[in-house]
């Protein structure tokens, strides 16, 4: 029979949980490992919201869409290449791509963070921001739907 770990318990392997209700209204869920390495499970319990634009130097995301939707954004040649990722969408992010989500009322999406975690940074990204937050989240939407089919 499995046995139920307690917080000590996780200790023991350096597993460390950390929840918190964001600003924009997300709650999020932690689990982080010794090396850094975590899972993150993220509610968007409110409104439409977008996160902060921001990249990694070395770490790799990979987000993960259980229900609701993702317009995932990133920053490249001074344009934001915006997709949707629907329930079970994912993208995996680039080391020094600034990359951003928009998260759709009710969304849950499941984030982890692997490759080398040993020095976890996070590094803003004014210019994504610049042409993301402008954007509701319907306007993203439509905007995404529309180079498709212009594509």
């Amino acid at each position: 029979m499995p046995q139920k770990l307690n917080e000590r318990g996780l200790a023991e392997f350096g597993i460390t949980t950390n929840h918190e209700r964001m600003e924009n209204g997300e709650v999020r869920f932690r689990l982080t490992g010794r090396d850094g390495s975590s899972y993150i499970r993220c509610e968007n319990t409110g409104g439409p919201v977008w996160e902060n634009s921001h990249s990694h130097s070395a770490l790799r995301e990979m987000v993960i869409v259980q229900e609701g939707c993702v317009v995932f954004a990133e920053y490249r040649e001074g344009t934001a290449r915006l997709r949707e990722l629907p329930p079970g969408g994912w993208a995996v992010t680039v080391p020094g791509v600034p990359h951003n989500e928009c998260l759709a009322r009710g969304t849950v999406v499941h984030t982890v963070k692997f490759g080398d975690c040993s020095h976890p940074d996070w590094i803003a990204s004014p210019e994504l921001d610049a042409l993301t937050k402008r954007l509701s989240f319907a306007e993203a939407l439509e905007t995404v739907r529309k180079t498709k089919t212009d594509a």
